[in-house]
């Protein structure tokens, strides 16, 4: 049986540009958690958008860490 990829990240925060992104990726990362990230289809968003994504099984802890650190 295949895994569904998609299934297994889920969307934790909206960067608005990379250096954003970047800053919340490292944030997540030296907390020790498992992060990917996707540029928003240019027609859908402002064009700079970014989803940053954590693991499902860890998504809630990372948006309770974002949410402590006052982002």
């Amino acid at each position: 049986m295949r895994s569904n990829h998609a299934a297994l990240w889920r969307v934790i925060y909206i960067a608005r540009g990379e250096r954003q992104a970047r800053q919340i990726e490292d944030l997540l990362r030296e907390a020790g958690f498992m992060i990917d990230r996707k540029r928003l289809d240019p027609e859908e968003s402002q064009g700079e958008d970014i989803e940053v994504k954590a693991l499902e099984s860890e998504a809630e802890e990372a948006r309770l860490y974002l949410m402590e650190q006052g982002l």
